[in-house]
């Protein structure tokens, strides 16, 4: 049987989307609490109150996450939003605070709206919730999060985030045709190839638009290389999570962020950014010609993402680190998908030869 939980109810990008969507709120309930980091909600907020206002949606509240999608945070969330008698969460914010907005949902049963405020992943598309402990430590991929009902993507909002965060979404993307690549050989169905060629798509596009958008960025403008990088890491790559499901979500790129949050050292790092030294860790795991993972070391460079372990927190002649590290990622779920046996040898080598190359071509 295939069963998929494949998008939101409605996406919506573009400069200012945010304060028409009144009517849109109001279809979802009469009160609404606002979920997210400080940042976020500071951003978001004012556009919030005004779309609200216009359709007569009272705020219940406004409850920051706690810092880090903990099980711990996701239930304090939820008692905060049962306690306000909210009707429905809008989350604001990156992703651990989407996530947690959606695994409070779930647990309250309420709909949810996600407005990202950077686009670093596509959590703000997904129906499901990545959970660490409180230190930051991978525990584990829920599915007890709610599928949002709608998604408001401001792109002046995400444009005037720290280019870093945009970055990060591009590595966390191109993992996508990487992993897929990989995994859609085990259990092969129209899904899943629906969701490969999706996979390519988002790949292209990041590297062909991807440039363009830091510039926009750094001048503060949206253009349409942003904005097609923004679908291409929230929309397009959201979708392709929905499709691929279990048989094809994450694999060796994936496995190797796992193994980094093990040590503490790497955890100033985005998501997205220790995504994107482990797409490099991945192709060198598989064999693949050296002229490919050169190119796509080349464009993390080009876009300031990671190519060296210095560059994720770590040392190569750090062997306790690397022997954590390694055994971590060989032990996490998603290095399970990949489609032969990897070990903790093996990735240490691999970590070491991206390594190199990172040094060695900067």
């Amino acid at each position: 049987m295939l069963e998929r939980i494949i998008a939101p109810g409605c996406y919506r990008r573009g400069a200012g989307v945010i304060r028409p969507a009144g009517q849109d709120l109001k279809s979802l309930g009469k009160r609404a609490c606002l979920v997210g980091g400080h940042r976020a909600l500071a951003a978001a907020t004012p556009a919030l109150r005004d779309a609200m206002a216009s359709a007569r949606v009272d705020l219940a509240g406004q409850v920051w996450y706690g810092g880090e999608c903990c099980p711990e945070n996701i239930a304090m969330v939820a008692a905060a939003i049962k306690e306000k008698g909210a009707d429905f969460v809008v989350g604001v914010g990156g992703g651990k605070a989407l996530d947690t907005a959606k695994g409070a949902a779930w647990q309250v049963g309420v709909p949810l709206v996600t407005v990202p405020t950077i686009a670093a992943t596509c959590a703000a598309f997904t129906s499901i919730a990545i959970i660490y402990n409180r230190e930051g430590q991978f525990l584990a991929i829920s599915h007890e999060a709610a599928n949002p009902a709608l998604v408001l993507v401001d792109s002046e909002i995400i444009t005037a985030a720290p280019w870093r965060y945009l970055a990060a979404g591009m590595g966390d993307t191109l993992a996508k045709y990487i992993e897929l690549r990989a995994t859609a050989v085990a259990s092969p169905h129209l899904a899943l190839e629906g969701a490969l060629a999706l996979a390519r798509l988002c790949y292209d596009s990041i590297l062909s638009a991807g440039p363009g958008a830091r510039t926009a960025v750094e001048n503060q403008v949206v253009t349409p290389d942003l904005e097609r990088v923004i679908d291409a890491i929230i929309l397009i790559s959201g979708l392709v999570s929905g499709l691929g499901g279990d048989d094809g979500r994450t694999a060796g790129a994936h496995g190797v962020y796992e193994g980094l949050t093990a040590s503490p050292s790497t955890r100033d790092c985005c998501h997205g950014e220790l995504v994107a030294f482990g797409n490099l860790v991945q192709l060198f795991l598989e064999g693949r010609e050296m002229e490919a993972i050169k190119q796509l070391a080349g464009f993390n460079r080009q876009v300031g993402l990671p190519v060296s372990l210095e560059e994720v927190g770590l040392l190569p002649e750090d062997g306790p680190s690397l022997e954590l590290v390694s055994r971590a990622a060989a032990e996490s779920p998603d290095m399970a998908n990949m489609p032969f046996r990897v070990t903790a040898a093996m990735i240490r080598e691999a970590l070491l030869a991206t390594d190199r190359l990172g040094r060695n071509e900067a």
